[in-house]
């Protein structure tokens, strides 16, 4: 069987250049179009089952998308674990105040000022996929999700990146990905919970998460001051 997975199209803070995780954000018109056109591409894929993330740009686009296809909006089932990675206190924080590769890096594994590493948001992920594949494994799915989740489940059909070797996934809005349900990888079959961060993860000397821009500022403050 095919599974098909789909990013969510644009929203207004993606317009805004904005990290958002747990943050609801509505689509652009731009977005709807985009929906509506993933929607007429999935149309002839005889897709008899949609599990779209419970938030609210990832249902809007879910139920564009089954519109466009002729599919029951009324049957658009909620993955309750596919909700977006918790970015904590970076939430709506400038993609460019933060360091882009160590946010989304499964190698850094590097938290959020109260939030989640990529491996927690993992730990979530893969088990529940790995589990709705089984259940539903006589369906063809499809999956709208937020970005991260996007990332994850390409890991999820096609293997984990070799250590040090993060494999760059294109997130464009409502980029659809076809894979073979049976070709799942082992690993992922067989997927134990990542632990949780330990001494020797990441680079020696480095923070075990990222900063907030407001303790950047402080660090730089404290620099300038010679105080450091």
């Amino acid at each position: 069987m095919k599974a098909y997975v789909v990013l969510h199209g644009q929203t207004e803070k993606d317009t805004e250049g904005c990290l958002y995780g747990n943050i609801d954000a509505a689509l652009t018109n731009t977005g709807r179009e985009q929906a509506q056109e993933a929607g007429e591409c999935l149309q002839s894929m005889g897709i008899d089952m949609i599990l779209a993330s419970p938030q609210t740009h990832t249902m809007e686009t879910a139920e564009i998308i089954a519109g466009a296809m002729g599919f029951d909006k009324a049957k658009i089932t909620k993955g309750v674990k596919f909700f977006e990675r918790d970015l904590g206190d970076l939430e709506g924080k400038s993609i460019e105040e933060v360091d882009s590769f160590a946010l989304s890096s499964l190698f850094h594994n590097m938290e959020t000022p109260n939030g989640e590493t990529v491996k927690q948001t993992a730990n979530r992920v893969i088990p529940y996929a790995n589990n709705m594949l089984k259940i539903f494994r006589t369906k063809t799915m499809l999956m709208v999700v937020p970005e991260h989740v996007f990332k994850i489940l390409n890991w999820v059909f096609e293997g984990f990146p070799e250590t040090g070797k993060e494999r760059v996934i294109d997130t464009g809005n409502c980029m659809i990905c076809e894979f073979e349900t049976d070709d799942i990888p082992q690993d992922i079959k067989e997927f134990q919970p990542f632990a949780e961060k330990s001494e020797s993860d990441g680079d020696s000397g480095s923070p075990d998460r990222l900063l907030s821009q407001s303790e950047i500022d402080d660090l730089i403050a404290q620099l300038s001051g010679g105080t450091l």
